[in-house]
C-alpha cells in the first residue's frame, strides 16, 4: 500500500508545527486598531439628530488629549469620550474653563458595549480636554476617540453646565 505524498508532509508539517512550542497566534484575539476605531465610532453616534460633530479625534491611549476647543456661538455644547483598549482599565478625562473643572472616569474596554462619558455645557469661552497618556510595559494599546457636538438646548438633559456644576 502505498501512501500519498500529501498525506506524508501533511503529517511532518503538522508534527514540525507541535514541536515549536509557540502558541498558535491565529488562537489568540489581539486588537485591532482598526476594529477599535469601529467600536469606539458606533458607540459615538448620537440618537439626537438636532447634534452637529464639529470636531473629532481618536488619538493612541499613549498619547493622551491636550486640546483646547472653540466653543462660542448661541448653541450648548456636548463632549463625548470613549475609550477602546484591551490593556488599559480606566483614564481621567478632564475638562477645564477658567478656573471650573469637570473629571470623570472613561471606562475602557475592547468590546462592543462601551460606556460614553457625555459632558454638556454652554457656549463660552474655549474649553481645554486633557487626558494623560496611558503608560506601561510593553506600550499599552488602544485608543480614546471623542467629538465635539453643539445641540439643540431644547435637547441638553440633565446639568447644563456639568464644568461649571449646577446648583440644585
Amino acid at each position: 500500500m502505498r501512501i500519498p505524498r500529501l498525506l506524508i508532509l501533511l503529517a511532518v508539517t503538522a508534527a514540525l508545527a507541535g514541536c515549536t512550542g509557540q502558541e498558535n497566534p491565529a488562537n489568540e484575539a489581539e486588537w485591532e486598531p482598526d476594529d477599535g476605531l469601529q467600536r469606539a465610532q458606533a458607540a459615538l453616534k448620537d440618537e439626537d439628530t438636532s447634534a452637529r460633530r464639529l470636531k473629532w479625534g481618536a488619538p493612541h491611549v499613549g498619547s493622551g488629549i491636550h486640546e483646547t476647543l472653540e466653543t462660542s456661538g448661541d448653541r450648548p455644547y456636548r463632549f463625548n469620550v470613549v475609550c477602546d483598549s484591551p490593556d488599559v482599565p480606566r483614564l481621567a478625562v478632564t475638562l477645564t474653563r477658567g478656573a471650573s473643572k469637570k473629571q470623570a472616569d472613561v471606562t475602557c474596554s475592547a468590546s462592543s458595549h462601551k460606556q460614553v462619558v457625555r459632558i454638556s455645557f454652554p457656549a463660552g469661552e474655549p474649553v481645554t480636554v486633557t487626558v494623560e497618556p496611558a503608560t506601561g510595559e510593553p506600550t499599552p494599546m488602544g485608543l480614546i476617540a471623542w467629538d465635539l457636538k453643539t445641540v439643540d438646548p431644547t435637547n441638553v438633559q440633565g446639568c447644563a453646565d456639568e464644568i461649571d456644576g449646577c446648583k440644585n
